[in-house]
């Protein structure tokens, strides 16, 4: 971990020794740009009056283009890290555009799965936390149920491209093939075994996609009951699809999932959506379902309601105020929690 914080202080040193000159500056951005986010809030039980502080992410990154040329394609690369705790590498990989049908990323980023873990980003996203079904089906944190924090990231390589180019410059078709660890990141394979991804996306229109997606994770695991012998070999698996529509009015974002998990069926679903009141202001709302153990749906279903608004005064600042409605499994007592969080991006 040390290596990687010295690493990004020398590049970011780098930048700052940039050549003089407005041209210069532009060419040398160009290859290593850099960027990063800070997200801190309060969150507060207004049942219990129990509010406490915290600062969920603070990133750092570097960005770049090497090569972007029409007959040799674009080479990309990203460098990010996290500083909340003890620095450690979010995303590391290299990413190689030969043309709009065919491409390659390798290294550390983002498993091209749900929508949600792939086209919403943790500053971009309309609420403060990802959906449940994001957080346990896709190794987003703590509660995901293949027991991977990873924060919806691994390491592999991703084979993805665009085709059929409609008159209005959208394409038809985007799809991702990928092959990953499935250890989750800054990890060896573990296993020896891999987890292998696959997500086909179609644009009817350009502001509307539909998704379908499929992985598999292959490997041994030591929590395998015995009863379960099918899944020595294929631990968990996920499976679903989901549609997204977005203009300049508004939003709305659905997806299901279903997979097994160590002998384990669980499913989920959640549903979003989002207003723009105003160019700086908009308000959303999304509601979870997800069910741990289909076998036992009275003692592992959850259903969650979210509200918020999210208001961006200026273009590195915007701020999000979101109420949640918890029903948790097994007859627990229904929670209440408001959330404020600020984001400042740089």
């Amino acid at each position: 971990m040390k290596r990687i914080k010295i690493a990004f202080v020398a590049i970011l040193a780098l930048l700052c020794v940039a050549p003089a000159g407005a041209q210069q500056t532009s060419k040398w951005l160009e290859y290593a740009r850099p960027s990063g986010s800070l997200q801190g809030g309060i969150s507060l039980d207004p049942e219990n009056l129990d509010y406490q502080f915290y600062v969920r992410r603070a990133r750092v990154a570097v960005l770049g283009t090497v090569l972007n040329d029409a007959r040799f394609g674009k080479l990309e690369y990203v460098l990010r890290a996290s500083l909340v705790q003890s620095p450690s590498l979010l995303d590391g990989f290299i990413k190689y555009t030969l043309r709009d049908e065919f491409g390659v990323q390798f290294g550390q980023f983002r498993s091209p799965v749900n929508i949600e873990n792939t086209e919403l980003s943790s500053t971009t996203i309309e609420l403060i936390d990802y959906s449940i079904l994001t957080q346990r089906f896709c190794h987003m944190g703590s509660m995901d149920l293949a027991g991977i924090s990873a924060s919806g990231r691994d390491i592999g390589i991703n084979f993805y491209g665009k085709l059929l180019k409609m008159s209005d410059g959208h394409h038809l078709i985007r799809y991702d093939v990928g092959i990953f660890n499935g250890a989750g990141i800054n990890r060896r394979d573990d296993d020896q075994r891999k987890e292998y991804m696959a997500r086909l996306m179609v644009f009817p229109i350009k502001e509307l996609s539909i998704v379908g997606y499929y992985t598999r994770a292959m490997g041994a695991h030591p929590d395998v009951a015995p009863e379960y012998n099918v899944y020595d070999w294929y631990v968990y698996d996920r499976y679903g699809g989901g549609v997204y529509y977005k203009s300049k009015y508004g939003w709305f974002r659905g997806e299901y999932m279903e997979g097994h998990t160590h002998g384990y069926l669980a499913r989920g679903a959640y549903a979003t959506l989002g207003y723009f009141i105003l160019p700086q202001l908009d308000a959303s709302a999304r509601y979870d379902y997800f069910v741990t153990d289909t076998s036992r749906p009275s003692m592992t279903t959850q259903h969650l309601i979210t509200a918020g608004v999210r208001w961006k005064p200026i273009s590195f600042f915007f701020a999000q105020l979101n109420y949640s409605y918890n029903m948790a499994p097994g007859g627990v007592k229904p929670s209440h929690l408001i959330n404020l969080q600020t984001t400042l991006l740089f």
